[in-house]
Formats: C-alpha cells, sequence, structure tokens
C-alpha cells in the first residue's frame, strides 16, 4: 500500500479534500487527520506515527499552514525522517519555509485544476514505482529461494 500523509490548516479544508477526492480508487492511503482520527484518539501520536509509515509528504502551504504550529512541526518531522515532500502552494507571494525553502512546488493559485491533476499524476507515479520495486524484490526473492532450494538438493545428492 503506498501512503501518502497530508499537511495542512483546517482553514484550507476544502483543498485537503479536493486532493484526498482525486486520489480516491487509485489504491493510495491518504491520511487527513481531520478524517483519519477518532475522537478520543491521541493526535500527536496518530499524526507522529502516520509521518514516520508514510510514502509521500503533500504539504498545502498557504498563509493559513504558515501560521499553524502543527504544519511547521509536521514539516520538521518529515523532513528530519528524510521523506519526499510535494509542496502544493495555494497562496500567490508565499515562499517555502526553513528547511524545504529549496524545493519545487506546485503552485495551485496559478491553475487549481491543473495543479491538482499534476498533484495526482506524481502520487500515482510514486505509488507505480513503489508497486514496481516491490515486484522486483519478490521476484528476486523467488530466484534466490529456487536458488537456495537447488543448492540443498545438490548438497543431499552429493551423500
Amino acid at each position: 500500500m503506498f501512503k501518502v500523509f497530508v499537511s495542512y490548516s483546517t482553514h484550507d479544508l476544502k483543498n485537503v479534500t479536493e486532493l484526498q477526492q482525486s486520489l480516491a480508487g487509485t489504491g493510495v492511503d491518504v491520511f487527513v487527520a481531520e478524517h483519519s482520527v477518532a475522537a478520543s484518539e491521541t493526535l500527536s501520536e496518530k499524526i507522529s506515527s502516520a509521518i514516520a509509515g508514510c510514502d509521500l509528504f503533500v504539504l498545502l502551504w498557504s498563509a493559513n499552514a504558515k501560521s499553524s504550529d502543527w504544519v511547521s512541526q509536521e514539516i520538521g518531522k518529515a523532513h528530519s525522517l528524510g521523506k519526499t515532500i510535494l509542496p502544493l502552494l495555494l497562496d500567490e507571494g508565499l515562499t517555502l519555509p526553513g528547511f524545504i525553502s529549496g524545493l519545487k512546488y506546485i503552485p495551485v493559485f496559478a491553475n487549481p485544476q491543473a495543479a491538482m491533476a499534476q498533484a495526482q499524476d506524481l502520487v500515482l507515479k510514486q505509488f507505480q514505482a513503489k508497486q514496481a520495486a516491490l515486484r522486483q524484490k519478490e521476484q528476486e526473492e523467488s530466484r534466490n529461494l529456487l536458488v537456495l532450494g537447488g543448492l540443498v538438493l545438490w548438497l543431499f545428492s552429493q551423500k
């Protein structure tokens, strides 16, 4: 399974929902705290765990996100864990913060539909790449088992 963590301000939930809906039915698991954390669960633990387990960290960067303590901490955690970060810039004129300031971003403000389509395409390409890598690993493990089995048979035949 390919896991995407979405970091955002709750003020930008409309954009988050659009992104989540665009990935529905693709096999991609999208973590959105608003929908993925149940009442009574510890928010910080669920978020930390979801970031640690994600394949891709998607940042919806806006003036709202810039003023959110949660978003800045999520960015820091994703960066420190070496996660691939895909920034979607919602507001024109903003720059990405600190350690991720050099990342190429998708300018959602310029053409929201095209930007969401581009983001969906990038997520799906990474998902497909992970699936291909897993298939290759499984094939290599199968070959190794066959070689090992052949070696065991050869050793028994030497008695």
